[in-house]
């Protein structure tokens, strides 16, 4: 895929920086809105992803565009996209963080769903835009009756915190969307993802860091919740591949299809490190899931032939790396 002209929203995060490297290296242009916050990352952290992506355009022969804008800010993401015309928009932007929802519902609803709004309001009025990637979450689903219950894309809603019931609703603005403009919208239900430049509130980050920094940092309830955990790099190479299908409004999983406790987990950082975290016993919390599912990633594998290769133990060593690396600098 090359020769493109790409809008990510939330450009400076985890998932929207890796993308922009990926779609820079393979020849696009890219332009990238974030408000550069720091709920999930350091703001100080974003600016250093686009001072590396600054460096990727220009030994690539790519553009790189970046604006500091709210996704809300209705003028300006009409603006934006009237004046730089892409062809695709990858709409990552959102508060993420599913155990703060419970506290900030209001400002959740007003920034993921009504700035969603925003975005395909301004859509609507260009005639240059041929697909839609919308990042999702499982957290849209909710949870699973048991530890191995898989996920398919035909669950009903169910979130168990108001950042899931935001991204419930912007699947279905999204489904609206496509379907009165005949738009190509691909609805990505991530699974948590991880690796180098990690979101900090993100276990995994959170159990290296507190490897290399001695912090202690909480372990909420007995071990036994379930996640799939998915490496970046499977993350991009599965929507680098979205984009690149034929396909119309789809809703896709995206995992590793394999089960990991919270108690695994930890030990399986302690082996790839060499040494336990500082970890702290507490009880588990309102809207965190226990069975957060695992993808049922079929429906990827037969439309566009995608399955993820990168397996846990070798992903923490690659994340670890990165982070010991990056702590002495």
């Amino acid at each position: 895929m090359m020769n493109n002209k790409i809008l990510i929203t939330g450009g400076a995060g985890f998932l929207g920086g890796h993308l922009a490297d990926s779609l820079l290296t393979t020849g696009n242009d890219v332009v990238l809105i974030d408000n550069l916050n720091s709920e999930t990352t350091p703001a100080s952290e974003k600016e250093k992803t686009l001072l590396y992506l600054k460096k990727i355009s220009i030994n690539n022969n790519s553009s790189l565009t970046f604006y500091k804008t709210d996704i809300r800010d209705n003028n300006q993401i009409e603006k934006i996209i009237d004046n730089e015309k892409p062809s695709i928009v990858i709409h990552t932007a959102a508060l993420a963080m599913d155990r703060a929802s419970m506290t900030k519902s209001l400002e959740f609803i007003d920034v993921n769903i009504k700035g969603t709004q925003v975005l395909i309001n301004a859509i609507e009025k260009s005639d240059h835009i041929k697909q839609v990637i919308f990042i999702s979450t499982r957290s849209a689903v909710g949870e699973t009756p048991k530890p191995d219950s898989l996920m398919s894309e035909n669950e009903h809603f169910r979130p168990i915190n108001p950042y899931g019931a935001t991204k419930a609703a912007c699947e279905s603005l999204f489904h609206s969307f496509s379907f009165n403009r005949k738009i190509p919208v691909k609805i990505c239900r991530m699974q948590p993802i991880y690796g180098p430049r990690c979101r900090h509130d993100m276990f995994v980050w959170r159990i290296l860091n507190s490897i290399i920094t001695g912090k202690k940092i909480q372990k909420y309830g007995k071990g036994n919740a379930i996640r799939d955990w998915l490496f970046i790099s499977d993350a991009v190479d599965a929507i680098m591949k979205i984009i690149e299908s034929k396909i119309g409004f789809e809703i896709l999983n995206i995992g590793t299809g394999k089960c990991v406790s919270t108690n695994q987990l930890i030990e399986l950082c302690t082996k790839v490190a060499g040494k336990p975290p500082n970890i702290e016993n507490v009880e588990a919390v309102a809207g965190d899931a226990v069975y957060a599912g695992i993808a049922d990633c079929k429906k990827i594998k037969n439309l566009i032939g995608w399955e993820a290769k990168i397996d846990l133990e070798e992903g923490l060593q690659k994340t670890y790396n990165f982070m010991l690396e990056n702590s002495k600098s």
